[in-house]
This record gives C-alpha cells, structure tokens and sequence, in this order.
C-alpha cells in the first residue's frame, strides 16, 4: 500500500514537472516573439494635423484620428472611475492579470449565455492596442498576459492609465477620452457629467454596437451597467446615481463642415502637404499658424457673396426653381420647416422609447395651416419655435402662396410662416438679359409678370417683424380696400423678406499687409463648397486698366511727372502685327486734348496710356516689370499697356503693395510657423520647396518687420534707380508720388465711391474689353486689398458692370472693417517730396490755385530736371483707321 502511494505522488509530481516545463516552455516561447515595450516611453500616436488662423481660431482639424493626447492629471475622476469600473475595478490592485476578474466574468458570462463581460484588464488591453495586432487567437491571449506582466514591471500605474485614456477607440472615430468628449458632447473633459462619463466608458466593448447615434436603447442599457458599477464601487452616491439615471444626455450632432476660410485652409494644406507629406501631415500632430485674421475674412466672404449677387441681379432674374399644385404647398413648407430645424439643431437626447429627440421635434408636429381672409394672410405668432431660428445670413427656399397686383406684394410660405415681398425687393427681377451692348428691359411693376401660387423660390430675410401698413404700395394705401383691411391685419406680424438666387457670377479677395506681405484675407469664391477652383489663385484674367498704376510708376521713373501733360487724341498706333496699325479709344469714346499726368489716370485714360507706353518703350516697361516682382507674360507690343495679358489676383495685390511700402518688393506670407507636435517650431521655407528641419533658438528671425532704409544723403539724387538693391525696386520718393496719385483716383477720379470709406486711400479700378473682368485693387497706409468679379466662362458680365460698379462696392465694404481695426492715417511723404499749388488741368504753377500738386524735389514745373510731356506722335503714325474697341475700356 506504501509503495502504491509512493508511485501516486511519483506520477503527480511528474504530471506537475511536465506541466511545469510545458508551461515554462510556452512562456518561454511567447516572450521570444514578444514585442520590446520600451517604445511605450515614447509614445507617439496618431495625432490631426491643426490650421489655426492668427488669433488662434481653428480653421482646419485634419487627420486620420481625432485624438488629442492630455495628461492624467487633466482628466478629472469623474471619467477615471467610469473606466475603471467599466473594465477594471482591481486595476490599482493586480499586476497586469486580474484572475480574481477573470473568473467573475466566466461566471457572468456562463449566466447569461453570452458574452457580457471580458476578463482584460486595463494593462492587457494597452498591450493589445499598442504592442500586438487585433488577431483573436490562444497564442495573442498568452501574449496578452505576458506583455501585461511586464509592462506593470516598468511602468506605473498613472502611465499606464495615460496611455489607455489616450489611446481607446470610442467610436465615430475617435480616440482617447478628451476628443470623444468634444465629438460627443461638445465639451471639455472637466465639464463631463457622470451620465456623460458613464455613457463614453460604455463604448468600449463594442464602439459600433453601442453608440447612441446607431443603437441607443443599447447605448442607454450599456451606460447604466457603467452606472450601476460606479455606484457598487462607492464612486456615486445614492442621489447622484439617481441623477445620473434620470440625466437626459444631450449628444452633440456632428455636421459636415467645410473647412473656414475654405480657399485660404486649402492653400495652405496643400504647401505643407507638399513639404511634409500627407501621411506624416495625417498622423504628425503639426499646428500651422498662418497669418489670416479671422474677423476680416469672415467679412470678406460676406461681402463678396453680397457684391456677386448684385451683380447677379442686375443681370436678371433666372425664375422660380420649381413650380408646385396649390395642394402640395403644406407638405413642402413643413418639410422647409424641418430642414430649418435640422440645419439649426446641435444636439438630440434619447426618449423613454429609447428614440432620438431633436429639438423642436414637438413643435415640428404642430398645426401649420395657412389662414386666408380677403386676399391676405394673417401674421405670424412670435411663440412658433420657427421664428427665433431665422437667420439673415441664410437664404431660404419659400413657396409662393399669394401675388396681390393692387398692394404689389408678394405672400409667401417659408416653413409655415407668412412673408411678404414688397415691390421694391423683387423689382430687380426683369427679364434676363447679359449682353455687353446696352440693352433696356421691361421694368417689373406687378408681382404677377415674374411669380405666381406654387413658385418655389429664393428668399433672404431682412425682417422678422414688419406690418403690411409699413410695405405696402403708396397707391394702395388710397383704396378702400385698404382702409378696410387696415384695421383687420395692420399689427399683424410678417416676414419682411427679398427675392433672392444663386449666383453665376463669381468674385476674389486679397488682402495683404503692404511691409510684411502677410495675408489677411483671401477668398476664391462666392463658395468653396460649390466650387474648389480658387480664383484668387488659380485664374489668370485680364487686368485691364488696373495694370495702368504699374506703366505710370515706371512712366515717373523715366522723365514723366504728375504734372507732365500728353494729348489725348485719336492717332494709329502699332499693334502685335506690324503690318497692321490698331487705334485705340477711351471708355467713353471721347478725347479729350492736352491732359495732365495725374488726370489721366484719374480718369483711366486709355490714349494717354498707350503714348506714354510708346514714348518709354516697351522693352523699359518688361524690365521695369520684372525688377519690380510683376510675376505675368507680358506682350512685346504696346498693347500691354491697357494689360492684355493674364494675371492672378494675388500677385497684382502683391505688386500695388510697392506703392504704400515705400518701393519694397514683399513676397506673400500665408503661414507664420509649422510646430511638430511637441511645440517646437519647423523651419518652414513657404516659397521653397524644401524638407522641413527643427529651428535653432539662434536661428529665428522675424521677416515680418519692415527693414530700414539706408541712410540717404540731405540732397536725394534724381536718378531713381541708383539707390536701389535688395528687395527694394522702386525710389520711395517715387512710391509716394504714386501713392499720391492713386489717392487722387479715389478724391476725384473713377473710385469716387470709396471716398465714403476715408479720403486716406489709394487705388484704380480696372475693367476689360466687353465687361469680362472688373477689379478695384487698392490700399490705406497699413492694408492694400485687391478684388476682381467675373465669370468663369469669360463671358461678359453685361453692359456696364465695371470695376467701378462691381468691384469697388466690395472692396469698400471690406475696406471700412479693415480700417476701423488697423486705423485710418494719412500717406506720410518721405524725405525729398515738394509740394507746390498747380493748375490741375494744365500743370502749370499757379499760387491762387486750391489744388497742390506732390513732386519729387527738382521735378516741379520750372525745376532743374528735365521732365517728359507735351508728347506728339511723328507725322508717319498718324493715320485714322476704323473704330476698333478691341481694346476698349
């Protein structure tokens, strides 16, 4: 019996020293393959890219995760203990394997015959998400557990627990706690409730399964299992779990939004893309700080919509988008209705049926009958939850439901609510006619010409509260139907609104800042979201008569003074082919004689423009254009001088700044630093196509100061171009003269209308053969801003759309927000400027004179230097040939 015993224990012990070398063997196995963990100490996870503008508002998070890495300390318990008592309660207890864990959840899992609780901890699952791959196999698992082990030998619990809370995928594709708080909820981790917490915590098991935007009667099911254990685990109070239970949780909406400032972001992206490539642009975590100042360039872009569609509008009216039967107006005002309230919506909840609430929902199910009475419609009720969400930077769709001939109103629908149309904002809406010849149209003095019940069209608002008494026709005011109405609907509230539509014009806006070339503003489009083509950039148009300020300069550079005077007279002159002789007029189709210097420009004289052209050469105009930074293919012809060629809108901005600037050639800056995602700056060359490398403390420079001008002598030299090296091109005296002029070309000449900004002002307007193009470039002491209007197509924009008419109107309205921010300063004139009074139409000194004229110092009239004018074509060229328009402006 002895012996048998002994030979049991023998077969047992062997039986455990065979399992024990099997075991070993295994572990022995897995830990040869195992993944070295000492790449956990420099964890670097997949972070979004960031553009910021100037101010910091983010206009771009882009990225293949949304994630954004925050340390233990900054996330609140609240959050923690969500997690913990979701996953791993025993966390601060076991050494990376919870057995006690495991077999509790064997239990409840045999229990409920299914899967309800997994048996990792926290440890194990950091070693499956960043160490090994997502396999389901016995030889991960034991992976799993090994790499546990030894992970909780080198790392502390609060790293660990960093780099779980960083690294989770919570759905929607989010990683990390702190960026599923802000794509959830819309908020910061210390603003999280426990419900909130609870519910985030849940999304682990299963992202997809659980998520309240898919499934929410599981979300919900799921958060209060997190609940129940948080409170088990003494981390809520009875209360505050009845709280967290009775919480209505609102989950934010995530909206496909384009990037802000949409044109500008892209540029951008694309230049760094270019540099960094895309996959380290994806994942790298970089903050791009351009030099876009947000508050202009939402201006910007809300005056450059509002100047296309006036322009739009001049051109006609393009009809309703849809006609409907009188019987399906209600069904399509109530889903207008709901569109409005989705659009507006940020959030929705989760009802006792465990559907998704929205707001307004009930409100949304209310009655909306229309009441008719005598022809009119009864107003509006100011507690329908409708009337607080219109927005008058929003164009609606409304449907026609009345057009009253006698009052000239038109009643319409929008979302259930009553709008009328007075006559004055639908009586631009005449035929539509875009031809470059003066065509007349018939005026639109009845609704019932352009609309009629079930016309589907465009509407803006500009009331929510107006009265019939306050829009109605003058001369239906004398009816009796009228005084018989009064009464009835006068304190009746409606809807003032316009007709409105889409435009097929389009628009661009550069502004730079003129000393250190930062951009400030730059749209490509009445719309990025319609159209990616960036104008601003992309397009190269026909400057037209906004290249004449360039010609001048180089005109004052060789012999040519403000008061110099020229003939403006009909004369031949040569053309591209030398065979042929073209002869081109003004705008007006009018000549006007000796005219000074500075009046032609004023008045954007064409002749006088092509004979100072001819009598400097051509070739002195190339060479001065390249010097000066001109980046176009300029014609060997004069024919350039009423800018036949092609340019972006960017570089001619780029090039007025040598006016203001004192004569520095500047290069544009769009981004200020690229910084990795530790916060150290990259050494970004934005002109140069290079690789990118960390910046030297020593190496940091700030190019965006004005350099300083080298000291001149007491007497500046009269030759303009001995002085200049470097980025400088022009002579600064030079500079202000033209300054000068320009700034007379908005006191007196064809940008009159932006004197209602300031008299501190610079600029021309510029307008192409047959309307194609109409641009206003122009600049105060701290800004210069250029805008061009046009269409795609190069078609015409219709008879007398000019720079003047469509340009300027944008420019002016961006204008007044620049210079109410950066201040409205005079020009301030340099050293070796004379100013003298002048006869401004002939150019002769006159002491009695009101006007003074600007002279570099020995160029005035009766000065030493010898000065251009008086310029006559020789007899040979004089040959009148037939009006040709060609170059027409």
């Amino acid at each position: 019996m002895k012996s048998l015993v002994i030979k049991f224990l023998a077969f047992f012990l062997g039986l455990g020293l065979l399992g024990a070398i099997v075991v070993g063997s295994v572990i022995f196995y897995f830990s040869a393959s195992l993944p070295k963990i000492s790449k956990l100490s420099d964890y670097q996870p997949s972070l979004p890219s960031k553009i910021l503008a100037k101010d910091g508002t983010v206009l771009a998070e882009i990225g293949q995760e949304k994630r954004d890495v925050v340390a233990v300390k900054d996330i609140p318990p609240t959050i923690i203990n969500a997690f913990l008592s979701a996953e791993d309660s025993n966390f601060y207890e076991h050494k990376g394997v919870d057995y006690t864990g495991v077999l509790r959840a064997l239990v409840a899992n045999i229990k409920a015959g299914r899967v309800v609780q997994g048996g990792s901890t926290i440890t194990q699952q950091v070693a499956k998400s960043l160490l090994l791959t997502r396999e389901r196999s016995i030889s991960r698992k034991i992976k799993d557990f090994l790499l546990a082990l030894k992970i909780e030998e080198k790392f502390n619990k609060e790293e660990i627990l960093f780099l779980y809370l960083n690294q989770v995928y919570l759905g929607g594709g989010y990683y990390g706690v702190k960026s599923a708080a802000r794509g959830y909820y819309n908020k910061e981790l210390n603003e999280v409730t426990p419900a909130e917490a609870a519910m985030l915590a849940g999304l682990l098991v299963a992202p997809g399964r659980y998520s309240p935007y898919i499934n929410p009667s599981r979300a919900v099911s799921r958060q209060h299992y997190v609940l129940k254990r948080l409170y088990e685990n003494n981390h809520l109070s009875q209360e505050e779990y009845q709280n967290a239970l009775n919480e209505k949780v609102k989950f934010y909406l995530r909206k496909s939004g384009e990037f802000k400032a949409g044109y500008f972001t892209d540029w951008v992206r694309q230049r760094v893309i270019e540099k960094i490539g895309e996959d380290e642009f994806l994942t790298g975590g970089y903050i791009i700080q351009t030099t876009l100042d947000w508050e202009l360039q939402e201006t910007a872009e809300k005056e450059v919509l509002k100047g296309v569609k006036g322009i739009d509008k001049r051109q006609g009216f393009k009809g309703p988008i849809q006609s409907l039967k009188p019987e399906d107006i209600q069904e399509f005002s109530f889903k207008e209705r709901l569109k409005i309230y989705d659009d507006e919506s940020d959030y929705f909840t989760i009802g006792p049926d465990f559907q998704k609430v929205y707001p307004f929902q009930e409100e949304s199910k209310k009655d909306m009958m229309i009441l008719e009475k005598d022809g009119f419609y009864l107003g509006n009720s100011k507690e329908d939850p409708l009337y607080s969400l219109l927005n008058q930077e929003i164009m609606y769709e409304a449907v026609v439901i009345d057009v009253d001939d006698s009052s000239k109103l038109v009643f319409v629908s929008l979302g259930g609510l009553v709008g009328v149309i007075p006559h004055e904002y639908f009586r631009w809406a005449h035929e539509r006619i875009i031809e470059e010849q003066r065509t007349y149209t018939r005026s639109i003095s009845r609704p019932s010409q352009i609309l009629k019940e079930g016309d589907v069209i465009h509407v803006s608002l500009l009331n929510k509260d107006t009265s019939l008494e306050k829009v109605i026709d003058k001369d239906f005011r004398k009816t009796r139907r009228w005084e018989s109405l009064r009464k009835k609907l006068s304190r009746e509230s409606y809807l003032l609104l316009e007709l409105d539509q889409e435009p097929e014009a389009q628009g661009a806006l550069v502004s730079m800042d003129p000393f250190s070339g930062e951009i400030k503003s730059l749209v490509g489009g009445w719309s990025f979201s319609e159209s990616q083509f960036n104008r601003a950039l992309q397009s190269l148009r026909q400057p037209g008569s906004s290249f004449k300020p360039i010609l001048f300069a180089a005109g004052l550079e060789n012999g040519y003074n403000p008061a110099s005077i020229i003939i403006d007279s009909p004369e031949a002159l040569g053309g591209a082919d030398e065979s042929l002789n073209w002869k081109p007029s003004n705008y007006d189709g009018k000549f006007k004689g000796p005219i000074t210097y500075r009046n032609s420009l004023e008045q954007s004289r064409n002749v006088p423009t092509i004979k100072i052209a001819e009598d400097i050469g051509v070739d002195t105009i190339i060479e001065f254009c390249k010097r000066i930074g001109f980046n176009a293919e300029l014609d060997k012809d004069l024919s350039l001088a009423l800018g036949s060629f092609g340019i972006n809108l960017l570089d001619l901005v780029r090039t007025y700044a040598i006016f203001p600037n004192g004569g520095r050639k500047i290069e544009p800056k769009s981004i200020l630093g690229v910084y990795d995602r530790h916060g150290l700056e990259i050494n970004f060359k934005e002109n140069e196509v290079d690789t990118l490398e960390l910046v030297e403390d020593e190496e940091i420079s700030d190019s965006r100061e004005p350099k300083e001008d080298k000291k001149e002598e007491d007497v500046p030299s009269l030759s303009f171009t001995e002085n200049l090296d470097g980025d400088r091109v022009y002579d600064r005296r030079l500079a202000y003269i033209m300054t000068n002029l320009l700034n007379g070309v908005v006191l007196h000449g064809t940008g009159r209308r932006a004197l209602k900004v300031s008299s501190n002002l610079g600029g021309k307007t510029g307008t192409t053969n047959n309307y194609v193009d109409a641009w206003f470039i122009g600049f105060s002491p701290k800004i210069v801003t250029g805008v061009w209007t046009g269409f795609d197509e190069n078609e015409t924009l219709g008879w007398g759309e000019t720079g003047s008419k469509s340009a300027l109107p944008i420019w002016s309205a961006f204008m007044e927000k620049a210079i109410s921010k950066f201040g409205d300063i005079e020009f301030t004139p340099p050293p070796g400027i004379l100013h003298t009074k002048i006869d401004k139409e002939t150019g002769k000194l006159d002491s009695s004179s009101n006007f003074t004229e600007a002279f570099v110092e020995g160029t005035e009239p009766g000065g030493d230097f010898h000065k251009k004018g008086e310029v006559f074509r020789p007899e040979n060229q004089t040959e009148i040939l037939e009006e040709d328009d060609y170059y027409s402006q």
